[in-house]
């Protein structure tokens, strides 16, 4: 993971920091370099409003919750965050694929973040289309990163086009899960009611 400040540069690159490299970062281009699952820790940091989420890979629900310390935002920030982040996931977002009639999941309130991180080749600049989101708004219980690598310079591949149907997928699946009517197991052995 790099994450670039001023020293950074001066250390690795031999250059000074310049008002683009702030800019630059601001957007997650630049020096930055993160992972998919650096970013999946991130948006449930930021569902959770807290500094960091270690993640885990075995679902232990008996383990204690890991809280650390918060954001820091003030209330109404934190709420406009959530509100440009769950209009990503509508009508006039960069992810509106999860607005169209056929494709919404109906219940559940998404916020997310598309995003094209770029790689220079030898045979031209390659693109990655990057969407992380988690839901429900109201009470986080899922936060996902997909990450989609193009193969062909120049060829666009922005993460509302390309990742956010993955996320969708993901997001569809868990919900009728979760939202699943609890079944009663048949036994040969009980009387029927």
């Amino acid at each position: 993971m790099i994450v670039p400040d001023p020293d950074w540069k001066l250390r690795t690159q031999k250059e000074r920091w310049f008002p683009g490299d702030t800019a630059n970062l601001s957007i997650g281009q630049g020096f930055l370099r993160v992972t998919p699952l650096q970013m999946a820790s991130f948006i449930a940091s930021v569902a959770r409003n807290q500094i960091h989420t270690p993640p885990t890979l075995i679902h232990d629900p008996k383990r204690a919750r890991l809280n650390t310390e918060p954001i820091g935002l003030p209330a109404e920030s934190y709420a406009a965050l959530l509100e440009g982040m769950e209009r990503v996931t509508q009508s006039g977002g960069t992810a509106k694929f999860f607005a169209l009639p056929f494709m919404h999941i109906s219940g559940l309130r998404i916020a997310g973040k598309t995003g094209t991180a770029q790689k220079r080749t030898e045979k031209g600049t390659v693109n990655f289309a990057w969407f992380i989101c988690f839901a429900p708004i109201e009470k986080p219980e899922i936060a996902i990163a997909v990450m989609i690598e193009g193969d062909t310079p120049g060829e666009e591949a922005g993460g509302g086009t390309y990742s956010a149907p993955v996320a969708h997928a993901i997001l569809k699946t868990w919900w009728e899960k979760k939202n699943r009517p609890a079944t009663t197991a048949f036994s040969p052995f009980k009387k029927p009611e």
